[in-house]
This record gives C-alpha cells, sequence and structure tokens, in this order.
C-alpha cells in the first residue's frame, strides 16, 4: 500500500501551489499597476492657470502639456470643461530668454489616474534642461476658469511600459500556474498506470 502511494506521483498540494501562484500574481499585478500609475502622475508638474509658472524640466527632448480637467491641486479640487477655448500659452527659458515653440499636440492622449483626467493640448522640444516660465492667459479681455495645465515627458512610454509590464506579470503567473496544474496532472495519471501496472 506504502509503494502504491509513493507510485502517484506528486501529491495534490501542487494544485495548492498552483493557486497561490495565481493568486500572488493577482496581487503583483495590482501592486505594480498602481505603484506606476502614481508614479507617471508624480512625474506630471501640475500648474494653475491663467498666470505664469516657473518650470524645472530636468531633461532635453520632448515634452507634452496636458489639460487636466479633473484635477486636484494643493486641497482645491478642479473641474472644467475638457474643450478648453481662448486659452494662450508661451514658454520662454529663463536661461537664455529664447521663446519656446509649442506645437498642437501630435497624438490625442488622454489618461484618468484616480481624481485626475488630462488630454495633450502642446507638445515641445528644449535643447537644454533649466527654469522656463510658463504663461498663460485668455485672449484679448475674454475672462475664463482657473484650469490645471499639467507638464510631462515621455508619458506616452510609460504609459505602455506599465500596461505591457502590467499584463506581464498577470499571464506570467496565469501560465505559470496552468503548468503547475497540467504537468501535476500528466505526472499523477503516469504514476497511476504504473501502479495500476504493477498490481494489475
Amino acid at each position: 500500500m506504502n509503494h502504491y502511494e509513493i507510485e502517484e506521483g506528486p501529491g495534490r498540494w501542487y494544485y495548492g501551489l498552483a493557486g497561490a501562484v495565481l493568486v500572488a500574481g493577482c496581487v503583483c499585478f495590482g501592486a505594480f499597476l498602481w505603484q506606476s500609475i502614481s508614479r507617471i502622475g508624480e512625474n506630471l508638474t501640475q500648474v494653475v492657470v491663467p498666470g505664469k509658472s516657473q518650470l524645472a524640466l530636468p531633461k532635453p527632448g520632448k515634452y507634452t502639456i496636458f489639460h487636466e480637467h479633473q484635477s486636484v491641486v494643493g486641497n482645491k479640487v478642479y473641474s472644467t470643461s475638457q474643450e478648453l477655448s481662448g486659452l494662450e500659452c508661451s514658454l520662454v527659458s529663463k536661461t537664455t530668454g529664447d521663446e519656446i515653440v509649442l506645437s498642437p499636440s501630435a497624438m490625442n492622449s488622454t489618461y484618468s489616474m484616480g481624481s485626475r483626467s488630462g488630454v495633450s493640448i502642446f507638445d515641445f522640444q528644449i535643447e537644454r534642461p533649466g527654469a522656463y516660465e510658463l504663461s498663460a492667459q485668455y485672449s484679448g479681455d475674454q475672462e475664463g476658469p482657473e484650469v490645471v495645465l499639467a507638464v510631462g515627458q515621455g508619458f506616452a512610454a510609460d504609459i505602455f511600459k506599465t500596461v505591457f509590464g502590467a499584463l506581464g506579470i498577470l499571464f506570467g503567473s496565469i501560465g505559470l500556474a496552468v503548468a503547475i496544474i497540467v504537468i501535476t496532472l500528466i505526472k499523477r495519471d503516469k504514476a497511476k498506470k504504473r501502479a495500476a501496472d504493477r498490481y494489475a
């Protein structure tokens, strides 16, 4: 009898191991997604306009300006129309005094992170990192609401990395759990057949 139990192959606890792997994968998926999204949000510098704001841009390259139509700055909640009309923006290097060209955003990038939702409105390129001044005001004598702009670099790439990284964790854990179950089933089935042949 003892010999037959040994021949049964891997124990049923391997099924529990597969379940544990799946649960751990789901937990890691959620944690990775939450931390990555929080980090992306922290990399976006928020400014309230109309007015002038100082920006410290740490790297050369392409940046995007987003209109955060749903936002929180400090303890104040901002909720405005997604369509932004009549707001004119300019960006000037504090080092050289040169005006940086702002172009309509090439990609209609949007995001929603907790209490923050935004849409891209401008792209710009800088050659050197440093201090810049962002000015925004409504054209002419037009009055408009206070709105939140957010400035960031590599936003779309960060989103893709987050999504594919999270999916990699999720499907990787599912694949590993399925592999454990399948291998366990095959080995137990073979062991049972060997035992049945031996005691036939």
